[in-house]
């Protein structure tokens, strides 16, 4: 019988993703983390932060059904919430439409940027995640554009 965890929620995901950056601290550059160290405990950027998080409520493999349909439905919106965050407000569909661009991919591009900026500090980006998951409610979805 494969290992149960609880249900993935965006909170938990972007709660991770926090708890990742404090443990490693944030790296910017054209990597998703500090080259010539390992991923896991290498200085990482908001990307692979995100990432990281979004593995640690994965299901198991062997797993099949309900638990597959609520993480994907966790992950489309840790990162609709995280980068609505980021953004001071929700992101208008028409950004992604213009570059002719997956919605999916833009709000990716977002987390790379706004972690690159050379001001931005590992405490700063934690506390980004942090507040991004507690505007999740109890596990409510929330999708995208509404």
């Amino acid at each position: 019988m494969p290992p149960r965890k609880p249900p993935a929620t965006p909170a938990r995901i972007l709660t991770a993703a926090a708890v990742h950056i404090d443990r490693v601290g944030l790296y910017q550059g054209d990597h998703l983390w500090q080259p010539g160290k390992m991923g896991d405990n290498a200085p990482c950027n908001l990307l692979h932060a995100w990432e990281r998080g979004v593995r640690a409520n994965r299901p198991h493999w062997a797993v099949r059904g309900e638990p597959w349909d609520i993480f994907h439905r966790a992950l489309t919106n840790s990162l609709a919430i995280f980068s609505d965050h980021i953004n001071g407000r929700p992101v208008a569909p028409a950004r992604w439409r213009k570059l002719r661009i997956d919605e999916y991919v833009y709000r990716r591009t977002m987390l790379w940027c706004w972690g690159d900026d050379p001001r931005r500090t590992s405490g700063e980006a934690a506390t980004a995640f942090r507040a991004a998951a507690a505007t999740c409610g109890r596990g409510r979805d929330r999708i995208a554009g509404v």
